[in-house]
């Protein structure tokens, strides 16, 4: 029994509806930080985090993890769940003419997308650090995605162009 896990084929426009306001939001926000409030969108959610037992001092294991109901921004939470979701229902939404060889398509590409990912890991440690780091690795959390999409629709485009050419 052969079981296939692709969303129907208009998740992939619902996706896209969802990524592209979405993203602008993300990356327009911080330049017009003037515009968007810090508590444009706010409610009391649960923060995890590590606080030093004693003062700020922080000797051997004197620290503990601390869990609290606190009033947070969720705005850029809200952007990377949203950006998340949508990629998800664009990358792994079922093409209208889906066979075995745009399934190969589909796993050659999200092996060669693991493998870029993993060189732009490496590379973005390597030359990144503090503040700047922390944007790269908001990027390349949504960057298996957007390779991944980019690789399979090439192939799709170059598979379908080669049909056309034979006929």
């Amino acid at each position: 029994m052969k079981t296939n896990h692709l969303f129907p084929h208009r998740f992939k426009w619902i996706g896209w509806c969802l990524f592209v306001p979405f993203a602008l939001l993300f990356f327009v926000a911080p330049i017009f930080s003037e515009v968007f409030d810090d508590d444009l969108i706010s409610f009391p959610t649960l923060s995890i985090g590590v606080k030093a037992l004693d003062g700020f001092r922080l000797e051997g294991n004197e620290m503990g993890l601390t869990a609290a109901f606190e009033q947070q921004d969720m705005f850029y939470e809200i952007c990377i769940i949203a950006m998340s979701v949508a990629l998800l229902f664009i990358a792994f939404a079922r093409e209208k003419d889906e066979d075995e060889y745009v399934e190969h398509l589909r796993l050659h590409s999200f092996v060669w997308a693991i493998k870029a990912n993993t060189i732009l890991l490496i590379l973005g440690t390597w030359f990144f650090f503090g503040g700047l780091y922390l944007w790269f690795v908001l990027f390349w959390f949504i960057s298996l995605f957007l390779i991944y999409i980019a690789k399979f629709q090439w192939e799709l485009y170059l598979f379908r162009k080669g049909e056309d050419d034979e006929k």
